[in-house]
């Protein structure tokens, strides 16, 4: 009885040096007609499948390898003699070792251009079936999806003749999260379109998430983690000079994405370990980004600079003042780029503008020691005329304009949050503290210390407050107007201390915590 390798693939990585191994071991080698002419090409002895089953390929090469002489030759039980008996009654010969890999569907989703047509014809249905098919049957066959495992596999065969079981078992497993990868990159194309799905207010009742590993890191958060970065689809960051980005660089490009994607006007965002240090905004950037450095004057060493329009000369210029480890810009202005790429260590990043106008993915995904859990993302797309006005006082149109800018800016923290601020620049921020209160007196003492005067500021609260305390604390330093989202048992004595100093309070009926 003839032993057979079927052979399939769009990657042809290493497929040569497998093809002649192979023949050298004494496969006879099955191949679709694409992968047939390609060993063609190189001289190597082959059968294309439509000889072995008699039948062509038809409906322009959707159906090939979809038949019983292919299949049973698989899935045949070696230990069965009942299968073993069934292939010699029908003529067919054994298939002991299948090498596959898929039409290159991620690929041609990309592309830029790539029509409906083209991407649904990049479904691969055969492929799938052969690798299930082979990785069923792990004891009988050897099945290969990874190009780089051929070399050593092709190894271990010449060496010792047979393949241990637990290796087999580790390409079996191999192969179905190929297999797996593969089908939940299609459904993510087919959920893109499915307006359904897009409207749907309900959770899933299977996430699946699958995404290949794009870049391994050199660590992750600490030098002891491993870490690497995936993507399920194309990236929407290049890096135009500078390092590879590390675990913590990508943490916090994505907290600065998140902010920018708040702000209309030209707005510069500085972030310091995924906190913002620093936000401004003016009708031009250099001015928007001399307000966000200005807010707090040490920790934009060393951090990274986001902005929501082309980066321009003026700007850069500012920002190489100081050390900063990242610059990203949707795009740079003629030379900008040149003059950044001076300093060597400085990572200059672009980006896709089209981040600020939608998540790629609805749901945001944590890990958990015992599981997982799955929410929509806090978007901050709070309606201010909804927002209610719960004081004796009324804010003015300026006060009102910056408790619209501190709503976005608290947002951004880690709770407990504070965001004291003016219209369109911070002063003082409070993040991450186990009191509400303690976040106030940050808030203050960072602004002090900096040097800004909070006469006429207004704060922001991503939380209710709980008691007065914060009120009173708010007022010595001459904040007229507060924000936050109302519902404590102490609303009231919250309310009666803003009209004992004066101050606006406004409940916006949203929390915007951020643990």
């Amino acid at each position: 009885m003839n032993k057979y390798a079927l052979i399939s693939v769009s990657d042809r990585r290493n497929i040569e040096k497998l093809a002649l191994t192979l023949n050298k071991l004494g496969y006879s080698i099955l191949a679709t007609k694409g992968t047939s002419s390609y060993l063609d090409s190189k001289g190597i002895y082959n059968i294309e499948i439509a000889r072995l089953t008699r039948f062509p390929e038809i409906l322009n090469g959707r159906v090939k390898t979809l038949h019983p002489r292919i299949f049973a030759g698989i899935l045949a039980d070696r230990e069965n003699l009942e299968h073993m008996k069934t292939l010699e009654e029908l003529g067919i010969d054994r298939i002991d070792l299948v090498a596959v890999n898929f039409y290159p569907f991620i690929e041609t989703w990309s592309r830029e251009g790539s029509t409906h047509s083209e991407i649904i014809e990049n479904i691969d249905i055969g492929g799938p079936s052969l690798i299930r098919a082979a990785a069923k049957n792990y004891e009988s066959v050897i099945v290969l999806t990874d190009p780089e495992d051929y070399e050593y596999i092709m190894q271990y065969l010449q060496d010792n003749k047979e393949i241990p079981l637990d290796m087999r078992m580790h390409l079996a497993h191999k192969a179905f999260k190929y297999v797996s990868a593969y089908d939940a990159m299609i459904a993510e194309y087919f959920k893109s379109l499915d307006r359904r799905e897009e409207h749907s207010q309900n959770l899933p009742l299977y996430y699946n998430l699958s995404c290949k590993l794009e870049q391994p890191l050199r660590y992750g958060e600490n030098p002891h983690q491993i870490a690497g970065f995936y993507l399920s689809h194309q990236s929407q960051l290049k890096v135009l000079a500078g390092k590879e980005l590390s675990f913590n660089n990508h943490q916090d490009i994505d907290a600065t994405l998140r902010g920018l994607k708040l702000f209309k006007k030209p707005t510069v965002i500085i972030t310091k370990h995924c906190n913002s240090c620093g936000i401004g905004t003016d009708s031009e950037l250099a001015l928007a980004y001399e307000k966000a450095f200005n807010t707090d004057t040490d920790s934009p060493y060393g951090g990274i600079v986001g902005m929501n329009r082309s980066l321009d000369m003026n700007t850069a210029e500012l920002i190489n003042r100081v050390f900063t480890e990242i610059i990203i810009a949707p795009d740079y202005e003629t030379g900008v780029l040149e003059f950044l790429k001076k300093k060597k260590n400085r990572r200059v990043i672009l980006y896709n503008p089209e981040l600020l106008n939608n998540f790629s993915e609805p749901w945001e995904l944590k890990s958990l020691t015992y599981g997982w859990l799955l929410q929509s993302w806090d978007l901050v797309q709070d309606n201010p005329e909804e927002w209610k006005v719960v004081s004796e006082r009324q804010p003015d149109k300026d006060e009102w304009e910056a408790l619209i800018f501190a709503w976005k800016v608290v947002s951004l923290l880690r709770s407990n949050a504070i965001a004291i601020t003016g219209k369109d620049q911070v002063y003082g921020l409070g993040a991450g503290q186990t009191s509400r209160f303690d976040s106030t007196h940050l808030a203050i003492w960072k602004a002090q210390r900096f040097g800004h005067n909070l006469k006429g500021a207004v704060c922001a609260s991503d939380g209710f407050f709980p008691f007065r305390d914060s009120v009173e604390e708010l007022n010595k330093y001459g904040i007229n107007a507060i924000i936050e989202p109302g519902g404590s048992k102490a609303d009231n004595e919250v309310i009666e201390a803003c009209n004992d100093y004066e101050i606006a309070l406004v409940f916006s009926g949203f929390r915007h915590f951020r643990h």
